[in-house]
């Protein structure tokens, strides 16, 4: 099964790797090390990563449940609107 990270694409649910790096309090290359890892983001057009933050959460709290059920395209569960809200704060406000 292709995890469905961003899929369907929502630019509310996405950041830049600088931005969850700075959530996550690790480096850059860590975050991109945990999106093909953990499959919490993938590369645009452009082929830079953009971050599912929902998902960096889930990863981040070790919630392997949500995660898995996230990267199996669900985003209706109680749990994935939970990270989703928890999320909205932590993007610009020129996104939400």
């Amino acid at each position: 099964m292709t995890p469905q990270v961003l899929k369907p694409w929502d630019r509310q649910e996405a950041c830049e790797v600088k931005h969850a790096a700075w959530i996550a309090r690790r480096s850059p290359a860590t975050i991109r090390a945990w999106a093909e890892q953990h499959h919490i983001g993938r590369r645009i057009v452009d082929g830079a990563w953009m971050i599912s933050l929902p998902a960096l959460l889930m990863l981040l709290d070790d919630d392997r449940a949500a995660l898995n059920a996230y990267l199996a395209g669900d985003r209706r569960s109680d749990a994935f609107e939970a990270y989703r809200e928890r999320a909205n704060r932590f993007l610009p406000a020129e996104i939400t």
